[in-house]
C-alpha cells in the first residue's frame, strides 16, 4: 500500500468523522487492512495527520498566478489558502501545531514575498506585509473551520456553515456599533476579502 492511497483514505476518514476521532485503526477499518501495515509509511498518527497537513497547505500551490498585477496575485495566494483549508475544516485547526509559515508554507509564502518585491517591497515592510497575511488569514479561516467543523459533526461531511451572525445592538447604549451594524457582512468569504484588500490597499500596483 503506497503513501498515496495512505493519505487519500486518511482524508477521507478525517473529513468524515473529525480529526479528532482519527486513528490508525479506525483508517485500518476504513481500508480492510492490518493498521500495522500503516506504520511503514507513518510512525505515528499524529505524523500523518501532519502529512495531511501539509498537503492541505501546498494545495494549488503551483497554479497560483503571476500576472503584472502582484495586489491580485497575493490575493489568489490567501483566498485559495482559505479554501483549501476550510474544505477539511475539521482538520485546519492542526496547522497551529507547528509555527506558521514553515515547511509546507514555504512555496506559498515565497510567491506572496516575491509579489511584495515586484511591488516594490523593502525587506523589512515586505516580512512585515506577509506575517499580517498569513496571521490574518489563519485567525480568520480557524474561526470559520470551527464553526464548520461542528455542523460536519452534526450533519456529516460536506456541511456547510451558518453566515456570519448580525449585529444588532441597541442603538441608545451602543450607538457608534449601530451606526456600522448594516455594513458588517453577514459572508464569511465576502469579510476575509474586505480584510485582504485592505492590508493591500496601500500596495503599489
Amino acid at each position: 500500500m503506497s503513501r498515496e492511497v495512505l493519505m487519500a483514505a486518511a482524508m477521507e476518514v478525517v473529513d468524515t468523522n473529525g480529526a479528532g476521532a482519527f486513528s490508525m485503526r479506525a483508517l485500518g477499518g476504513f481500508l480492510d487492512c492490518d493498521p500495522t501495515a500503516m506504520y511503514r509509511h507513518f510512525a505515528t498518527k499524529n505524523a500523518l495527520l501532519d502529512a495531511l497537513v501539509d498537503s492541505v497547505v501546498r494545495d494549488g500551490v503551483a497554479d497560483l498566478p503571476e500576472s503584472d498585477d502582484p495586489r491580485a496575485d497575493i490575493r489568489a495566494n490567501f483566498r485559495q489558502l482559505r479554501r483549501s483549508l476550510l474544505a477539511h475544516p475539521t482538520l485546519a485547526p492542526l496547522v497551529l501545531r507547528r509555527p506558521p509559515g514553515v515547511g509546507a508554507y514555504w512555496e506559498r509564502s515565497d510567491h506572496a514575498v516575491a509579489q511584495l518585491h515586484r511591488a516594490g517591497m523593502d525587506p523589512a515592510d515586505a516580512a512585515n506585509v506577509y506575517q499580517t497575511l498569513l496571521f490574518y488569514t489563519l485567525g480568520h479561516t480557524l474561526s470559520e473551520a470551527r464553526q464548520l467543523a461542528r455542523a460536519v459533526e452534526k450533519e456529516g461531511a460536506g456541511a456547510r456553515g451558518g453566515p456570519v451572525a448580525q449585529v444588532r445592538p441597541p442603538a441608545e447604549l451602543h450607538p457608534d456599533l449601530s451606526d456600522v451594524a448594516p455594513h458588517l457582512r453577514e459572508d464569511n468569504e465576502a469579510q476575509f476579502l474586505a480584510g485582504l484588500d485592505l492590508i493591500l490597499r496601500d500596495l503599489p500596483r
